[in-house]
Order: structure tokens, then C-alpha cells, then sequence
């Protein structure tokens, strides 16, 4: 490409601070100067010597012109002007009129604010914006607690006070987020720390991977030692977020004897002696490090802060240590559990001491991790240049074309909804909140309240979730068609309860009446009426949508059920306790009667393997019946109650394993989503799952959970979750990551977002018109706010309503609005549909 003019900027740059993340956009304006672009460096300056925010500029040993701004007072995290700092904009705007550039490649940007992004933008350059740590997202930058605990890698699922509050931690956010609109590209070191920022609302769409790239290393002389003693490495210094408080108590859970660690840069702690293996070291220089590792066969990385990449982690592996590392994303993406180290929960000294326990003890097992260590691949910076050409080449090269085509504006959606309880909740109330936080005005309303056609009359989508038809929603679907302008009425149902030729393939109506089974399946037949008035199907798995598209020929969407904000920060609350003392604990909670057959099917595995381990229990919650084969160790089986779900986490949180069997072969199983693995996972409690799609989908065989088939496939998961400790807490971990970042609300958000776009679209272009052939079953349900009760969400701070005091409620209500008369007509009402 031809030369390019190019500003790097960064909050701190060297010689002023030198770390890991200044010598990045040093090494990368300086690599970029060196192919011929002219490159300049616009950078914060640290020390008390200049006025704020006074500037001056200075030539590098280099050649590179740097302009230095001076941002002391803004370092604390809380600061405003650590976030936004329009004295900073000023004069970055000003120098950008003085020295118009091509790319405007901004860094880190505490101390000088976001809003440079937007400036950068105004100048008319291409903008790139590289996240070297949390901090869009975090104002610690490293999504770690003022108490040394990991916050929830979303921070809307947690509730993390950050540097002031958490209010206050989401209106920062908020404001940033508007400025990285105006960014190009997102880049970030690894594909964790990428998969974070989406998870946070980042445009999955604008973030790319960019690894951090080393330079060439000479080569070296040094050989490893050969010592019989196994030789720890600690390199993180003082800091706690880097780990040494949790090793200290770790290293004291250790044994003495035939090991060893280095701990580098900390000083001599006086008050705590862990004998003369513990050695505190001074922090070495660069040119040592090959030395240090050479010395060394194992490094410890126990860094209770996120790591967006770690350097380190590959430099030890690339000179053949093994690493025990935490699970903070960056060093997981080369640390292979079990192959080339050990990955162990963040800020969990328990956990850690086992893992170098275990080290100790099996030296070969060392040995095999050292052997393939070597295998990682480190990125050379020299590639890493390469690629920023060939992405500012792109930029500048689609910076004149026409615009895309706008998107249909979704300002405002009604959700019209026809049930309550976990369905409300996961298909209305959920993306009902996702959408809010993009900016979207969200309505939830039962199908009788009388004001539905206003609601409608204004809405830019409608979607109605369960509804059976009435003539007066089919009348309100026919209004919402009838408007000048076109939107979309989309159906949502999460069962494939729309079908009814599956009369006699459905598990759970075993014991009704030909009367009631009528009256079910009449019931089919009503929400058919209504998915076939509508204009698209939103479903929550890839079997429903491939049944209902079938079905019908209509255009189909995939939404599948995600976390919602309230259970994720019950579920973080619930994390943050031990759980229950006492032996470990298989748990099956099934909710609906439904499930006995799905019960069945892994009964004989869980009583083989209670009957080899005479200390574990069962835990069953909900409607079971069970078999005789329980009898055998009937002494070790709990019931319990139905309970509300805003109680479900700590449940959940005090079993150590979690079930969900369905019988396999079964359309309407195919079509459930794992639900149950998902709210598990956020407990980090490991599940074993029944291969369905939707599980085969949401669990990582092996390292999120597992999935059994057969008999001895249930047996074997179950054994190896209970005998092995550490598999166990991993598996557990990784599985609350994954439900976060993937079905995050910002992600769910998105998502949903596009859904209504794409239905927009079809049904102004008319792609989406069919025939149908369905003969229509509806019955009359006048509007009425007596009976349009929705279920509050979020719950109510403090204590959970119980079920019973809602339903009281809601019969109150009911009676002020119509008398007697009504709540008789509401609960036969209810006992005709149950």
C-alpha cells in the first residue's frame, strides 16, 4: 500500500510509563513508521512537572514527532474526567486541524477520554479503536472488585460498585458507548476478550481479533536446569489483581519439600513465613527473562483480574514451562487443561493449592506438560503491522462508498402475551428488557387489556407471545395490518404446542380425560389460529423453527431464550456464598409434571452411581413421579417444594451436579431449549444433558458440561463429575462464561433487533405473503383490565413475593374491577385451561 498518515494514540506511552499495554502502540507506530507511513503519536503524560492538561511535543530517539498532553489528575478511577474529558477533545481537535491524518488509531484512552473516538471521527479519518483491557466497560479496567472479587464479565448481570456505584458504573458506560459508535473497527488482543466486549453491547459486527505481536527475540544460550527440585514462578509483583495474596494462602496449603518458587518483584513479608522454598526475588530486567525461565518449570499466573491477552503466559510456554493459570481469559486461549498446564478458578486459593498440590506430587505429569508447551504459537509483531496495513488499506478504500441502506426504525415494540410464569419471562420480559437498553421503548401486555389498540396504533412491531385466538386479537392483528404504515406482527411460542397432528406424541397427558385432551388440544388449535394470522415465527430453537416453517411456509426467526438481568445478578448473589456443607448432591429439578418420563430415562444411572458412592445425595424438585429402583437408596433422597424462581440460584448453588434427561427420538423434546443448563451455568453448576439440539448447541462436551446418550454414558459423566474435584469446579466455571457471553441481554439485544429489521423488511416487500388453508378455531374474550394482570419484571427488591400472595393480588384486582361475579369467570376460566 501507499504511505499513510497515521495517528497512534494512547493514554500513556514510554518512556513516560512503560508496560505491557504502552509498548504495544509503541512498537506498532514505530513498526508502521518503519514501512514508510508517516506516523505520529498523540499520548498522556504522568508527573506532578506540567500544568493539567498542558501540552508540548518532542521528537523520539526514533524519529517519531509524539505530542505529550498532561492527564496527573485524572488517574483515579472514579474521576469523570477519567471517562470523558472534554479539555483533552479540545486540544486533540485542534491538533488534528494542525496535522489531518488518514487513521486516527486510538488505544487505551482512560485519562483522556472516549470522547477523543468522536473527535477523530469529526476530522473525517478512518477511526480504530484497540481495547487493550476492560475499560469501556469497566472503570477498573480489569473487571475486578474493590474487595479482590471477580466481577461478572457483564457487568449488567452483576452488581459490581466498580469505582463509585453500579448506577453509576451503567450511566459511564451508556455515555461511552455513544462515542465508540463513531469507531470504524474495535479491535481487541484475543478472542475472549472480543467475546467480552460483545457480551457488553460492543457491534459484534464492528470487532475484529488482533493478538498482540512480539518482536523478534535473539537467540539464545541459556540452558535449562536439570534440578530434581520443581521450580515455581510468580512474576506479578505486589499488586493483588495480580494474584499474590490468593498464591500466599494457596502455597500455605502445600506441603515443604521438592519444590520451590520465585516470587518476583514483591518484597519480604516479615509477618508471613512460609519457609525458605518461598523466596521473594526483585523484579528482573527485560534481558533477563530468558534466564528466569530457564530456572523455572512451572509459572503461576494467579491473577484475580481479567488478562486480555498475557504475554507472559506465552513467553513461558514458548521457552517450555508448564502454567498454572486462572481462569481470566487471555492465558486460557494457550494454557490446555491437562495438556500444557492447569486452569484454575480466579481468586480461589482452595483451588489453586490443589492444582500445585497435584503438581508436586506427579512429576511426570510435569514433564508431559513441558513437552508440549513448546507447541504455541507466539504472533510476531512484524505480522501483526502487516495486518493493520491491509485493515487501514481496507478502511480507506470503502471510506467513499454510498452508505448502506438504513434500517427500518424500531423505536418503539408491544409484546402482547398470553401466559405467565418462566415462559412470560424468557420470551417477553427478557428481550422486552435487551431491546430497552438499546434505546428501544418496550410495552408487555396481557392479550385482554382494553388498551391494546392504542398501544398497537403506535407500535413499529408486535409481537405476540402465546396468545390463543380470541376474535378480538385477531381483530387487533387485522388493525395493526390495516395502518398507512406496514409493520410487522410477529408469533412467539417456545413448545411445539401449534401442531395438532401430534395428537398422541406429547409426554405428560397421559392421565387426562378424552374430555380434557379435547379441550387441550382445542387449545392447539386456537394458537395455530394465531400464528397463522401473523406475518413470521419467532422460536427459541433451530428444531422449532424448522417444524413451524414446515408447517406453515412462513418466514421464521431464531431467538434463543438467554439471561435475563435480574436472575443473572440473583444468580452472582448466590455465587458469591459457599455452598451448603455436607455431602455432594446430584439435583433434578423438574418444575411440570410432564417430566416423569424424561425422569425414567436416567433413573437407573443416578442410582448406580449413588449406590458406589454411599455419601451422595439426590435432590428432586417439582412434580415426579419416580420408580421403584429409587427405593434402594430412598434414605438418600430429598424432596422439595415448588419455590419461586427468584429462589432457583441458590438451589441450584447447592448441588454440585445438575440433570436434564429428555427422551431422545421426540419431535416436542427436540424443540426445548436448555433452559436448565443455562440457569445452572450461571451458578456455575455443571450439567449433564440428554443430546438434544439445543444442549448439543449450549454445552462444549467435556468443558461446559456434558451430554449423555446411553445408560453408561450418564454413569460415566456423573462419576467423573463426582470423584474429580477440579473438573468438576472448571467445568462449572466455564459454563457460567459461556451462558453470559453468549446469551448476554446487549448480545440478546442485537439480535432481536435484527430479528424485527429482517420482519420489516419482508413484509414491506411482500416476500412474506402466503395462502394458508388453516380453518380458523377462536373463541370471544372481551379486553379487560380485570383479567390483563402481566407479572412484575424485574422482581421487586428484598424478598421474593410468594406465588400465593401474587395470585391474591391479582384476585383483588380482579374483584375491585368486576365483583364476584368476575373472579368466578377468571378461576373457572383458569381450571378449564390448565
Amino acid at each position: 500500500m501507499g504511505q499513510v498518515r497515521i495517528l497512534v494514540v494512547s493514554a500513556h506511552y514510554p518512556p513516560n510509563l512503560t508496560s505491557g499495554g504502552t509498548l504495544v502502540p509503541q512498537r506498532l507506530a514505530r513498526g508502521l513508521a518503519a514501512r514508510g507511513h508517516e506516523v505520529r503519536v498523540y499520548a498522556g503524560h504522568l508527573g506532578g512537572e506540567h500544568e493539567p492538561l498542558s501540552v508540548w511535543d518532542e521528537t523520539d530517539e526514533t524519529g517519531l514527532d509524539v505530542r505529550w498532553i498532561s492527564v496527573t489528575p485524572f488517574t483515579a478511577w472514579s474521576d469523570p474526567l477519567n471517562s470523558l474529558n472534554p479539555g483533552a477533545e479540545e486540544d486533540f481537535a485542534r491538533y488534528l486541524d494542525e496535522h489531518p491524518v488518514d487513521v486516527v488509531h486510538l488505544h487505551s484512552l482512560q485519562t483522556i477520554g472516549a470522547g477523543l473516538v468522536s473527535v477523530a471521527k469529526r476530522s473525517g479519518a478512518a477511526v480504530v479503536v484497540t481495547m487493550h483491557d476492560f475499560w469501556w466497560t469497566c472503570a477498573r479496567q480489569f473487571l475486578v472488585a474493590p474487595d479482590m472479587a471477580p466481577c461478572s464479565l457483564v457487568v449488567s448481570c452483576g452488581a459490581c460498585p466498580c469505582a463509585v456505584d453500579h448506577a453509576w458504573l451503567l450511566d459511564r458506560n451508556r455515555a461511552l458507548a455513544t462515542h465508540l459508535q463513531d469507531a470504524d473497527v474495535v479491535l481487541a488482543p484475543s478472542r475472549s476478550a472480543a467475546d467480552v466486549m460483545i457480551a457488553n453491547g460492543v457491534d459484534e459486527h464492528r470487532v475484529r481479533v488482533d493478538e498482540n505481536g512480539l518482536p523478534p527475540r535473539p537467540a539464545s544460550d541459556v540452558e535449562r536446569s536439570t534440578s530434581d527440585e520443581l521450580r515455581f514462578l510468580f512474576a506479578g509483583g505486589p499488586d493483588p489483581m495480580k494474584g499474590l495474596p490468593v498464591l500466599l494462602d494457596a502455597l500455605a496449603e502445600v506441603p515443604a519439600g521438592g519444590w520451590s518458587i520465585d516470587l518476583y518483584g514483591v518484597e519480604p513479608q516479615p509477618r508471613r513465613v512460609l519457609g525458605d522454598h518461598v523466596r521473594p526475588r526483585p523484579s528482573y530486567a527485560p534481558d533477563e527473562l530468558d534466564a528466569v525461565l530457564a530456572e523455572h518449570d512451572v509459572l503461576v499466573l494467579p491473577s484475580v483480574m481479567r488478562e486480555s491477552h498475557s504475554i507472559l503466559t506465552r513467553e513461558a510456554l514458548g521457552a517450555g514451562l508448564a502454567v498454572v493459570c486462572t481462569d481470566t481469559l487471555g492465558p486460557e486461549e494457550v494454557v490446555r487443561d491437562g495438556i500444557n498446564g492447569l486452569v484454575v478458578p480466579a481468586a480461589d486459593p482452595q483451588a489453586l493449592g490443589l492444582a500445585l498440590r497435584s503438581l508436586v506430587g506427579d512429576r511426570e505429569a510435569v514433564r508431559a506438560m513441558q513437552r508440549t508447551a513448546v507447541d504455541v504459537r507466539i504472533r510476531a509483531l512484524d505480522d501483526q503491522v502487516t495486518g493493520l496495513e491491509d485493515l487501514y488499506a481496507e478502511l480507506l478504500d470503502t471510506a467513499g462508498a454510498l452508505p448502506a441502506e438504513p434500517d427500518p426504525l424500531i423505536r418503539r415494540v408491544l409484546f402482547v402475551v398470553g401466559i405467565q410464569g418462566a415462559p412470560l419471562r424468557y420470551r417477553a420480559q427478557l428481550p422486552a428488557e435487551s431491546l430497552r437498553e438499546l434505546g428501544v421503548f418496550t410495552d408487555v401486555r396481557h392479550y385482554r387489556d382494553p388498551e391494546l389498540p392504542a398501544l398497537a396504533a403506535v407500535a413499529d412491531a408486535v409481537v405476540v407471545y402465546r396468545v390463543p385466538a380470541t376474535y378480538e386479537v385477531l381483530d387487533l392483528i387485522d388493525q395493526v395490518r390495516a395502518r398507512d404504515r406496514r409493520v410487522p406482527v410477529l408469533f412467539d411460542v417456545d413448545d411445539l404446542i401449534v401442531d395438532p397432528g401430534l395428537r398422541g406424541s406429547v409426554h405428560g397427558l397421559e392421565g387426562m380425560s378424552e374430555a380434557e385432551l379435547d379441550l387441550w388440544w382445542r387449545g392447539v388449535a386456537r394458537y395455530r389460529t394465531t400464528l397463522e394470522a401473523c406475518d413470521a415465527y419467532i422460536g427459541s430453537t433451530a428444531e422449532l423453527c424448522a417444524e413451524v416453517g414446515e408447517l406453515t411456509g412462513m418466514p421464521v426467526f431464531r431467538f434463543a431464550n438467554g439471561v435475563g438481568a435480574a436472575l443473572a445478578q440473583l444468580s452472582e448473589r448466590a455465587l458469591a456464598r459457599p455452598r451448603r456443607p455436607g455431602p455432594l448432591r446430584i439435583g433434578y429439578f423438574s418444575g411440570t409434571t410432564t417430566h416423569d418420563a424424561d425422569w425414567a430415562l436416567v433413573e437407573p444411572a443416578v442410582v448406580e452411581v449413588m449406590q458406589r458412592h454411599p455419601d451422595v445425595e439426590l435432590w428432586l424438585g417439582g412434580h415426579l413421579g419416580t420408580g421403584p429402583a429409587l427405593e434402594a437408596v430412598a434414605a438418600r433422597v430429598r424432596r422439595l417444594p415448588m419455590l419461586p424462581w427468584t429462589e432457583l440460584p441458590h438451589r441450584l448453588r447447592d448441588v454440585d451436579v445438575n440433570l436434564a434427561p429428555l427422551v431422545l427420538d421426540s419431535v416436542f423434546n427436540e424443540a426445548k431449549s436448555a433452559i436448565k443448563w443455562l440457569e445452572a451455568a450461571l451458578v456455575a453448576t455443571p450439567t449433564v444433558a440428554s443430546p438434544t439440539q439445543p444442549f448439543r448447541e449450549s454445552i462444549d462436551d467435556g468443558v461446559t458440561g456434558h451430554l449423555a446418550d446411553a445408560h453408561g454414558d450418564w454413569v460415566e459423566a456423573l462419576e467423573r463429575l463426582i470423584t474429580d474435584e477440579h473438573h468438576r469446579t472448571l467445568v462449572g466455571t466455564r459454563a457460567r462464561r459461556a451462558a453470559l457471553l453468549r446469551w448476554s441481554p446487549a448480545h440478546q439485544g442485537h439480535r432481536y433487533r435484527e430479528i424485527l429489521v429482517a420482519a420489516h423488511r419482508t413484509v414491506t416487500s411482500g416476500a412474506g405473503e402466503r395462502t394458508s388453508d388453516w380453518t380458523p378455531v377462536a373463541t370471544h374474550e372481551p379486553l379487560s383490565a380485570a383479567d390483563a394482570w402481566v407479572e412484575t419484571y424485574p422482581p421487586r427488591a428484598g424478598r421474593p413475593v410468594p406465588a400465593w400472595r401474587l395470585k391474591a393480588v391479582a384476585a383483588r384486582r380482579v374483584y375491585r374491577a368486576g365483583g364476584v361475579s368476575a373472579v368466578v369467570r377468571r378461576v373457572t376460566g383458569r381450571v378449564r385451561a390448565r
